[in-house]
């Protein structure tokens, strides 16, 4: 990134200054930290965190997953960090060359949402000490894939109104990523089109009549059948009456 200055000195008119910066991409598990303040961490006491000293995760059953929060001293005193007594053993604090420290915290989805705190005790000297306050909120969601609306109902329609009639449903996971493989239906008059949302985390499916196959006149009750490639299968049902006119 370069600027231009205009001066009035008539041997240097121009100054031009150039500033070269390495920007690195965030690492991966920042995005799963829904309080991240990725801009700015936050100050305490002695110390500035980085991206957060509460981080919140939603993780899926049985993920696993590491998050590293950095810790940097702010003064140059000397001060030193070290767990405290309910810190869990599986926590690990460690400190780079640069004087940074980074707490790595695995994610243990086995025991569900929860919140855990523990405390860093830092040491100022001089038998100085204060503490850091590290929270961790886990959401473990039971059902991690969400269909909206779960049923749908096509209404009254004529033999002739087949062709125009449509229902929509989106289906999407809340954490984790997942592709549709199949879709299906005890109906075999439906037809199926998917538009990709986001992709291996939100769809849209778009339900009409197939005319080459069209009903008769009649009340119709069946299922939409979802498969997704981990093996998931989803139940939508459907409604569809069907009049002669």
């Amino acid at each position: 990134m370069s600027y231009e200055l205009q001066t009035n000195d008539p041997r240097h008119p121009i100054i031009k200054v150039t500033i070269v910066a390495n920007v690195k991409p965030l690492p991966a598990y920042i995005k799963r930290i829904t309080t991240a303040d990725i801009a700015h961490g936050e100050k305490d006491g002695a110390f500035h965190i980085w991206p957060t000293s509460r981080p919140a995760i939603t993780a899926e059953p049985g993920e696993s997953l590491m998050i590293p929060l950095r810790l940097r001293p702010i003064a140059q005193e000397a001060v030193t960090l070290k767990p405290g007594p309910d810190v869990p053993d599986s926590w690990k604090l460690r400190r780079e060359a640069s004087g940074d420290y980074w707490l790595d915290i695995p994610i243990d989805t086995s025991g569900g949402s929860g919140t855990r705190v523990a405390r860093l005790i830092v040491d100022q000297g001089e038998k100085r000490s204060s503490e850091i306050r590290v929270q961790l909120i886990l959401n473990v969601p039971n059902e991690n894939l969400v269909v909206t609306p779960q049923q749908l109902d096509f209404g009254e329609l004529s033999l002739s109104g087949l062709s125009g009639a449509a229902q929509r449903f989106g289906i999407r996971k809340l954490v984790g990523s997942f592709h549709i493989k199949t879709l299906s239906s005890t109906m075999p008059f439906l037809k199926f089109e998917t538009t990709t949302i986001v992709d291996g985390s939100n769809y849209r499916i778009k339900i009409t009549v197939d005319p080459s196959k069209a009903p008769r006149a009649g009340d119709y009750s069946g299922t939409v059948f979802v498969e997704t490639d981990q093996g998931r299968k989803m139940e939508v049902p459907v409604k569809i009456k069907v009049v002669d006119k």
